[in-house]
């Protein structure tokens, strides 16, 4: 049983378009325990989980090459955006695509971080394309804190460098490159 794991990205640019994307990191059942009991490995001192931006550019690189011994497989949906069109707006097309992709790819479960009193809004958008059948009554979707689940970690890290990659920063999405879907949104 195939399931993925959803994490997004804000690059805020003052001056230019701003960049909202969304990553969705696709694993076997099979495989999940062993992914995340790697990942942990991953976190220095008393880190209580990975977050992209807050590892040094060495940690990020090391990451990124752990990401690419996993079994895993990503898509990544981007919306470059200018100041008329809003954060929530972007994000709400970039997840209406990682839904129509994993479910087009039969994942069965897929679990977001949670945005807490901000996740009514996804579940809007979930029960829309499941009424207009857009996507499967069958897929199961979840909201959890990366605190609890280190396979948001992975998603975490491959929203992160395709970002980063948007704005010059290339070496860790070089690295991850072979295991990404880029999907640019109009």
């Amino acid at each position: 049983m195939l399931t993925a794991y959803i994490d997004e990205s804000l690059r805020r640019r003052p001056h230019d378009d701003s960049v909202y994307a969304m990553a969705a990191v696709i694993v076997d059942l099979a495989d999940r325990d062993d992914i995340r009991l790697t990942l942990e490995t991953l976190r220095l001192g008393k880190q209580r989980r990975l977050h992209w931006r807050d590892e040094s550019p060495a940690h990020r690189l090391d990451i990124s090459r752990t990401l690419t011994e996993l079994p895993l497989d990503s898509i990544v949906t981007v919306c470059i955006h200018d100041r008329t069109i809003r954060h929530e707006r972007a994000r709400r097309l970039c997840l209406e695509r990682l839904f129509y992709e994993l479910d087009s790819r039969n994942v069965e479960r897929v679990t977001l971080e949670s945005r807490y009193t901000e996740d009514r809004l996804d579940r809007s958008l979930l029960t829309s394309m499941r009424r207009s059948l857009r996507i499967s009554l069958t897929m199961e979707v979840c909201w959890t804190s990366p605190y609890d689940e280190p396979l948001l970690w992975a998603a975490d890290a491959v929203v992160g460098a395709t970002t980063w990659w948007l704005d010059g920063q290339p070496q860790c999405f070089e690295v991850l490159a072979d295991r990404i879907r880029v999907i640019c949104l109009e």
